[in-house]
């Protein structure tokens, strides 16, 4: 059977039914819990001058991109492109990573692994106390893209692997770099390696608190670790809780309210709780001949420039009843289907994103996703049209399915509130991620112990 996290109707709508067996076959053994072709256009790469967001080089232990002219980046279990990147530390599964670059040369690029704490910040251990093999390879050459009128190189590798293996559990940073300058950063990308010792009971349910019955969500903890010697369990136990892989709303910091033998109960911890938001919006950009739902048009580029997808206006939803739409929550999936989904094939577009409003707000707006690693980044930031009373974005997209919604950020602000445009309601579906760490003092890093997902609808 497919995972409860991704089940098969979740993605029977996105693909057609031979390839959806094909993915369901691969899927079902998942953790439960891209001689070089010149594209067809003459297009340049994007050469836009960087905003600030690109400027801050330093070494971020968090999703980032460095570098202006890379896009869609993918990291994700092999098998799934929904999958999120969790691995077992057993050996089974592995992870991809993939990125396209829109300058017309490829690089000399190296990637790494740095072992981090529960909180993210790099651990104590040395690089061959947690990695065998390589400590740093390679990046495979780069390929070019075909019969795409943006032209691109795209990039993958797969950790781990034969040449470097993981010894360690816990939080990990996937770093690459240009040569053999580790400060010369191109993208980072977090992910995780379980051991799944601890047994986690975890419930998404109706809150407490009578206000927020019909807007949040709550999620009741109760871990158990017969097997597992723990001496302090309100200091060296610490719980990690996600919502739709948003690390930029991490949940920390949790105190367990009773302890008993082996047992670590939690009863509705304050942290877990979470506005349920709603439903995120959908563009289907999967064959650019015709319009799909939401689309209002789409047109050639100037010359031998990109399409062009002009979105319908957008509903502000703040005030409208919970509308049960089916989405990927928030994630993306590259697709082009007249190429059978090779990520070469995929061609890039500009969007034109339109969101009407009676005046402007006091916050800034931005199109907030996957895509733009669940950021509120400079370059999906919308600018307010006072002659069209309206907010509007465009910005440079890969053809796929791609989740989406509009976000808000106050100034001063670091996490972004998605009810603001978008309302919240306590039957929106939503995926979660428990994450159990251990600190283990003789051997000096934090092991991750325990890895649940769960989803406010089934479980």
């Amino acid at each position: 059977m497919p995972s409860p996290l991704f089940p098969a109707f979740r993605i029977s709508w996105i693909f057609g039914s031979a390839e959806r067996q094909r993915i369901i076959a691969v899927f079902s053994f998942l953790l439960p819990v891209v001689v070089p072709t010149v594209g067809c256009g003459s297009t340049s790469p994007v050469t836009n001058e960087p905003p600030v967001y690109w400027q801050a080089e330093v070494l971020r232990f968090a999703d980032h991109v460095y570098s202006p002219t890379i896009r869609t980046v993918q990291l994700y279990k092999k098998g799934f492109e929904l999958a999120a990147p969790v691995i077992d530390l057993s050996g089974e599964g592995s992870l991809i990573l993939r990125w396209d670059d829109l300058q017309p040369n490829t690089e000399n690029l190296t990637y790494t692994v740095v072992h981090c704490t529960a909180d993210w910040q790099p651990s104590d251990l040395m690089t061959g106390q947690y990695l065998t093999g390589a400590l740093n390879d390679y990046v495979p050459a780069g390929r070019q893209s075909y019969n795409t009128l943006q032209p691109f190189i795209h990039y993958e590798i797969e950790v781990p692997n034969d040449q470097m293996r993981i010894e360690r559990s816990g939080n990990y940073l996937l770093k690459i770099y240009r040569g053999s300058d580790e400060e010369d950063l191109v993208i980072t990308r977090r992910f995780m390696v379980t051991e799944q010792r601890a047994q986690i009971d975890a419930r998404v349910l109706a809150t407490r608190n009578v206000d927020l019955r019909d807007a949040a969500q709550q999620v009741d903890l109760t871990i158990r670790h017969p097997g597992i010697y723990i001496p302090d369990p309100f200091g060296d136990v610490h719980v990690t809780m996600l919502q739709n892989m948003r690390w930029d709303d991490a949940r920390i910091a949790f105190t367990p309210r009773y302890v008993r033998d082996n047992e670590l109960v939690y009863d509705f911890p304050e942290k877990g709780l979470f506005m349920g938001a709603n439903e995120y919006r959908n563009l289907d950009l999967k064959n650019l001949r015709f319009a799909t739902q939401n689309v209002d048009r789409i047109s050639p580029g100037v010359g031998a420039g990109v399409y062009e997808v002009f979105l319908a206006p957008a509903i502000k939803r703040n005030i409208r009843v919970y509308d049960n739409q089916r989405d990927i929550n928030g994630k993306f999936i590259v697709r082009n289907d007249l190429v059978d989904g090779d990520p070469l094939g995929a061609d890039y577009a500009e969007v034109h994103f339109t969101l009407p409003m009676s005046e402007a707000l006091s916050e800034d707006v931005y199109v907030y996703g996957g895509f733009s690693d669940f950021q509120c980044q400079k370059t999906n930031r919308m600018t307010w049209v006072p002659e069209k009373r309206s907010y509007e974005l465009t910005t440079l997209l890969k053809q796929g399915f791609i989740d989406f919604t509009y976000a808000t950020l106050a100034s001063g602000a670091t996490v972004p509130d998605l009810t603001t445009i978008e309302g919240s309601h306590y039957q929106t579906e939503n995926d979660y991620l428990v994450l159990v760490y251990l600190t283990d003092h003789q051997q000096r890093y934090d092991r991750l112990v325990g890895v649940r997902f769960l989803n406010s609808v089934r479980g």
